[in-house]
């Protein structure tokens, strides 16, 4: 237990030193905001009863790195209006610092390790780590990423992040991406998937545009995967790259 803690702390603070979080949708694609340069995203979620919201900021701090924050899990319902949820996990809204810090091993592939830490209005604390390794072929204008990731309860549920109920390794799950271009280096698909039962075991498919070269419009579907807490929603994002 000792050294699994330890091995947690260590990642967490080796991404801590490090870069920012630009996803595809819900994957962190691993790319780095330049040096002194800012990045930001506005995420929406529409599900039957409501609208969820996740706003990431980032900015470049140079050597491959950023830091930046992040408002998680606010919650519109339709009826209710905006709803907190601190009674039962996963618990929200979070509010997160979150780092990333890249490798490049090659000309084609790069390591990305990274992590969100935060906590509710409450105090209760939330974190995600992740190490991402992204593969980019220049020809074919195709980037692919395949990661494992760890979450506490708090963040993302309970639930188990894989297929194993039990152990260790219950908290340790996949999560993909990928991106292809199809017109003009302006019209991109894209798509995501997180292992887990949990409230984000999902797969996201869509595309993104570049409306300008610094402003680009998302939109997805969000299909829940083996039988997981998530729901099923349109996503829509606006992103501003520098």
């Amino acid at each position: 237990m000792n050294s699994t803690i330890k091995g947690i702390g260590f990642c967490l603070l080796l991404a801590l030193t490090a870069s920012g979080q630009q996803n595809f949708f819900n994957v962190p694609s691993s790319d780095i905001t330049p040096h002194n340069n800012v990045f930001f995203q506005q995420q929406l979620n529409f599900i039957s009863n409501g609208i969820q919201s996740g706003t990431t900021f980032c900015y470049g701090i140079g050597h491959n790195s950023e830091i930046g924050f992040n408002v998680l899990g606010i919650n519109y319902d339709y009826q209710q209006k905006f709803i907190a949820n601190h009674a039962e996990q996963p618990y929200n809204p979070f509010f997160t610092f979150n780092a990333q810090k890249s490798f490049q091993l090659h000309e084609d592939f790069k390591i990305g390790l990274g992590a969100q830490a935060g906590f509710t209005q409450v105090g209760q604390g939330g974190t995600y780590l992740y190490g991402n390794g992204v593969y980019v072929n220049e020809h074919t204008h195709t980037k692919w990423v395949s990661g494992l990731y760890y979450t506490s309860d708090n963040y993302f549920g309970p639930e188990s992040r894989n297929f194993m109920e039990e152990g260790a390794l219950k908290s340790l799950g996949i999560q993909l991406g990928v991106e292809q271009n199809i017109w003009s280096e302006r019209l991109l698909f894209q798509a995501d998937f997180i292992s887990g039962k949990h409230s984000l075991g999902e797969m996201v498919i869509g595309g993104a545009y570049y409306v300008s070269n610094h402003w680009v419009l998302s939109a997805g579907i969000q299909i829940p995967t083996f039988h997981s807490q998530s729901q099923p929603a349109y996503v829509y994002e606006l992103t501003f790259v520098p």
